[in-house]
């Protein structure tokens, strides 16, 4: 490849990236560009390079407006090395008008103990509606839709009709016994950030994927087992019982086996959770099985892991349309609003992630009547700053 054609093909994909960012691709290009990212881990970082970049960009714009030396001091004491700040500085100066893809941002991890817990309990009533399905699905034989309310979607593979609904969901309908070919192929269903869809599979479990999330499923079950894989994200599952076929979600290097229940999955940031609604599930990692009875939760985080009995609606509220919070610290509960109103947070003070919080929020919520709802608490104040929140006291 020529050189001319290298340096056109950087520029239009910086182009491509800032009109991501800046929310101004259409749909379809929208979702085209973000099977682009999760089909690299290249590309994925460069992706969160540049939205860091962009995010602290945000953070020194919003101090210099507000003229507060404790904000600087704060950015200057989250920056690893001066040669990065200076150089920060200098990319802040154009960052209103280009894209710099330099050197990534090195934060330290400032951790602090949980000295102060302050626990504030509210209710919301009547919220305004908004949002919808943002999705697409890649098929194995290489075929790509883009699946909302507006399109309806028909397809066959090996006598399988792959079809969306009148209600928004995606259908596995098997029109013939038996199967032309002996390996099971995997179809992908991708959420991005604001998004959920909901999936009937090919025995008639169902699964409600949550935004920022990846499942792959087959067309489908020809084996002794039914297999399905999370490979990011979160979904709730209602399984249809079939005691000669066991349901397996894979995620990762752990199995949770069942025969029929109704189970959610949560494996975000390296985490990993399955709450248990109904049934039995064994949950197997590399060297120890769980069995797991109602309202049960085993998470895992780096090498620890928890059993615990747990309030499960505050586990699975999210696929009826809420987020039910109890006693959560507030860092926790805006990692998951971000995820669904695709947000960056700033935190003025550190300590403000330690405030904890109890209370139910419909999750089709305006962004700008949710946070003022968080605010009655008196406790914490929000603004927005394009796609980056603000947290300060």
């Amino acid at each position: 490849m020529k050189e001319g054609t290298i340096h056109e093909n950087i520029e239009k994909q910086i182009f491509q990236i800032k009109a991501y960012l800046d929310g101004k691709l259409s749909q379809e290009e929208k979702v085209e560009f973000e099977r682009w990212i999760e089909r690299d881990l290249t590309h994925q970082r460069l992706m969160e390079r540049i939205k860091n970049e962009r995010v602290l960009a945000g953070k020194i714009r919003f101090c210099e407006r507000n003229n507060r030396e404790e904000g600087w001091k704060y950015i200057q004491k989250r920056i690893h090395h001066s040669f990065l700040f200076r150089r920060i500085i200098r990319y802040a100066a154009v960052a209103v008008v280009s894209i710099s893809v330099g050197a990534a941002i090195v934060f330290w991890n400032n951790t602090r103990p949980d000295t102060k817990q302050e626990s504030c309990v509210v209710q919301q009533e009547s919220p305004s509606l908004q949002g919808g399905a943002k999705v697409y699905l890649e098929l194995a034989s290489g075929e790509h839709f883009v699946l909302d309310s507006t399109k309806c979607i028909q397809t066959q593979i090996d006598g399988v009709v792959i079809k969306t609904d009148k209600v928004g969901s995606l259908v596995v309908d098997v029109q013939e016994k038996g199967s032309t070919g002996n390996e099971v192929e995997y179809n992908r269903i991708v959420v991005p950030k604001t998004g959920e869809y909901h999936l009937v599979l090919a025995d008639g479990s169902q699964v409600w994927v949550n935004s920022h999330s990846v499942i792959e499923f087959p067309t489908r079950f020809t084996n002794k087992e039914r297999r399905v894989k999370i490979l990011s994200g979160e979904a709730y599952f209602e399984v249809e019982k079939d005691p000669g076929h066991p349901f397996i979600v894979e995620v990762q290097n752990k199995e949770v086996r069942v025969l029929g229940t109704s189970f959610n999955i949560n494996c975000y940031e390296e985490k990993f959770a399955t709450t248990l609604v109904t049934g039995k599930v064994e949950v197997a990692l590399e060297n120890k099985t769980y069995l797991l009875t109602p309202s049960m939760q085993i998470s895992i985080t780096d090498d620890s892991v928890s059993l615990a009995k747990v309030n499960v609606r505050e586990f699975i509220a999210w696929k009826d349309g809420w987020f039910v919070f109890k006693n959560r610290r507030l860092e926790e509960v805006l990692i998951i609003l971000s995820r669904w109103y695709n947000i960056e947070i700033f935190y003025q003070k550190e300590e403000l992630k330690n405030l904890h919080f109890t209370g139910s929020i419909q999750r089709h919520s305006d962004v700008e009547e949710l946070l003022q709802f968080l605010q009655k608490t008196g406790s914490v104040r929000f603004s927005l700053d394009g796609q980056t929140l603000i947290v300060s006291e």
